[in-house]
This record gives C-alpha cells, sequence and structure tokens, in this order.
C-alpha cells in the first residue's frame, strides 16, 4: 500500500509491516568511525547466542577500525549489546528511504540495543587512554588566549603611490564637479522644450545628458510634459505631449 504526504508527496509502505528493525545505540568513538568509514567498509560484526538465560548479543569491531584516528586514540573492539526499551517518542519511531520520485518506509523499530565496552575492556590501556583523551577534549577551551612578545606596527604602510593618490584625488574632484545638481522648475523645463525642438523623440539617457538633472527628478518634469512610447519604431522614448507642443522649424526624429 502507499500514502500521500502533502509535503513530500508519495510513501510506499508495502515493505513497512514484514521488516522489524533495531534502534542501536552506540558510544560516540564508534559513531565517529562509523561516520569516518567509506562505503562497503566492514564495520564490525554482531554475534548472537542462545544461553540458559536467554537469548546474548555481541557487537566486535573490526580491528582496522579500532586503529587511532586523526583526533581520537585506538578504540576496545569488543562490546556487549543490551536490551532496551522502547518508552515515549521511541515507540513508534520508523525508517525511511528517499528516492527520485517516492519516499520508501522501510519498517518500524521493534527492538532497542544500548552498545558498551565489555568489562574485561574497561580496564585495558587503550580504554583508559580513550576516555582520558575525550575528558581532555571537554575541558579544552574553544578559544585561547596567546600573549605577543613582539613589537607590533598598527599602522600598516600604504601600497598606493603618489601618483595613485593624485589620480584618485583628480576622480574624486571631478565626480564633485560633475555631480547633478537640481536647478528650478523652470529652467528644467526650458531646456526640455528646448530639446524636443530639435528632436521628437529622446531617450532617457540622451534627455539626462543635455539636462544635467538627476533621472528622479527629470522624470517629474517628463510625466508631466511628455508621453512615454511603448511600442515600435520609437520604444522607450519620449515625445512631447500636444498641448506643449510649439516648433519653429519641423523638429529631427529621434535623438539617443
Amino acid at each position: 500500500s502507499s500514502g500521500i504526504n502533502a509535503e513530500y508527496g508519495p510513501v510506499d509502505t508495502t515493505r513497512a509491516g514484514n521488516n522489524n528493525l533495531w534502534l542501536v545505540k552506540v558510544p560516540k568513538y564508534i559513531a565517529d568511525r562509523l561516520s569516518a568509514c567509506e562505503p562497503g567498509t566492514q564495520f564490525g560484526i554482531v554475534q548472537s547466542k542462545l544461553t540458559p538465560l536467554g537469548t546474548k548479543h555481541s557487537f566486535d569491531v573490526h580491528p582496522k577500525v579500532c586503529e587511532p584516528l586523526k583526533d581520537s586514540p585506538a578504540c576496545p573492539s569488543r562490546h556487549e549489546m543490551t536490551l532496551g526499551k522502547l518508552t515515549g517518542p521511541n515507540r513508534s519511531l520508523a525508517v525511511y528511504s528517499e528516492g527520485e520520485d517516492v519516499i520508501t518506509m522501510e519498517g518500524a523499530i521493534s527492538t532497542r540495543f544500548d552498545v558498551n565496552v565489555t568489562q574485561d575492556q574497561m580496564s585495558s590501556r587503550s580504554y583508559f587512554n580513550l576516555k582520558r583523551h575525550e575528558a581532555e577534549k571537554k575541558m579544552d577551551p574553544g578559544r585561547k588566549i596567546i600573549f605577543n612578545t613582539k613589537m607590533v606596527n598598527p599602522f600598516k604602510p600604504s601600497t598606493v603611490s603618489q601618483k595613485q593618490l593624485y589620480t584618485t584625488r583628480a576622480q574624486k574632484d571631478e565626480k564633485l564637479q560633475n555631480k547633478r545638481i537640481r536647478l528650478d522648475r523652470e529652467s528644467v523645463e526650458n531646456m526640455v522644450l528646448k530639446a524636443f525642438r530639435k528632436h521628437q523623440y529622446i531617450s532617457m539617457k540622451g534627455l539626462i545628458a543635455i539636462t544635467s538633472q538627476p533621472e528622479a527628478y527629470l522624470k517629474e518634469f517628463l510625466h508631466e510634459m511628455c508621453t512615454y512610447n511603448q511600442k515600435a519604431p520609437h520604444k522607450n522614448m519620449w515625445e512631447l505631449k500636444a498641448e506643449y507642443r510649439h516648433y519653429d522649424n519641423e523638429p529631427s526624429q529621434s535623438a539617443d
């Protein structure tokens, strides 16, 4: 059977009733090694033995996996698996796998096991070194204070040459001189009318170059005095409204 999830789409549940899965809780050093292993690596072996007291489960980590990591010493190999209880939210846990078009419910969690090192391994030197390393890592602060005994110059020398400095200043002065300053309304209107006496259609870029006015300020006049063409052959160009047209001579068609 299958269901529909509003957020993720269809969910295939055909295999859910046949698969009873284990929830296995492992120590952090095992989880770290499991994350560092490449796909397909043999990580360990789970063994189940029948005893008069019931079934006994054990987990042996592969010797190569037990070898020291970059930031962790060697870990013990033999572990015991203790049957735990599914309580609270763990009672309804399930495992899902995500495909290209569908999400599959692989099965429900039916059993929980807690993995712990065996008693004989607890007294081993490798386990002692591992726990000491974990304790030291927890006590190590994330930030450290380092005292600098060398003289430090807080002012770094500039890499800009005198020629580059003068060029930069000249460019700044030129920008200030060319900065567009708003003129009074009458002066701007006269400039706009004068421009349209020469050309019937003018682009916004051309009007800014003629009047040297800020674009936002210039648009206030254009919306009042002109019409914006949105169709060819004079698309994206401005034209004077009929009431403002007083041409002495026939103007040219357009100006960019």
